[in-house]
């Protein structure tokens, strides 16, 4: 009997690969290579999650959109989905009571904010047709604010490339 086996696992980015004594019962996580974090400094939380905000871009919207508008895209980019910035459940079937609870915006003010941050480029609103699934409207969030992940699909970025957020992050930077 073969006394060590070499095994290719697939992890997704919030898990570890982890071995397990039979007879023991201990869980041992395997890390790969070592540590090199130096003595002064720690894993601050390492259990969170990582979003990367771009400060270009929010800064644009801080100095284009008034109080209401940059909480409720803040609101947006704090709801969107990692590796595809889906805003779902949100779509054009979304109530206004429910976007107003989600972006902490009146009712009476949701149709208004939402039509700016659509005119600016914060999300955008897609159809897609799929046999497997119900005909289906969707929102994204606009990568150029805020992305969860390490890759990005090209077709989802190119989708906002010409969003006033893409344009002034690109000639920011």
């Amino acid at each position: 009997m073969k006394d060590k086996y070499d095994v290719k696992v697939s992890l997704q980015h919030n898990e570890v690969a982890a071995t397990i004594n039979k007879e023991t019962g201990e869980i041992k996580e395997i890390r790969k290579g070592y540590n090199n974090i130096p003595d002064d400094r720690e894993i601050f939380e390492p259990q969170a999650l990582f979003k990367k905000d771009y400060t270009v871009s929010w800064r644009y919207l801080s100095n284009n959109l008034n109080a209401l508008e940059f909480k409720a895209a803040y609101n947006l980019a704090l709801m969107a989905k990692a590796n595809t910035n889906s805003l779902q459940p949100l779509s054009d079937e979304t109530t206004y009571r429910q976007l107003s609870k989600i972006l902490q915006v009146s009712k009476n003010k949701v149709d208004k904010v939402l039509k700016r941050l659509f005119e600016i480029g914060v999300y955008g609103r897609f159809e897609v047709y799929d046999k497997t699934k119900p005909y289906t409207k969707f929102w994204l969030l606009n990568p150029y604010l805020s992305f969860d992940g390490k890759l990005i699909r090209s077709d989802i970025a190119n989708l906002f490339q010409g969003t006033e957020i893409a344009l002034n992050f690109k000639n920011a930077n």
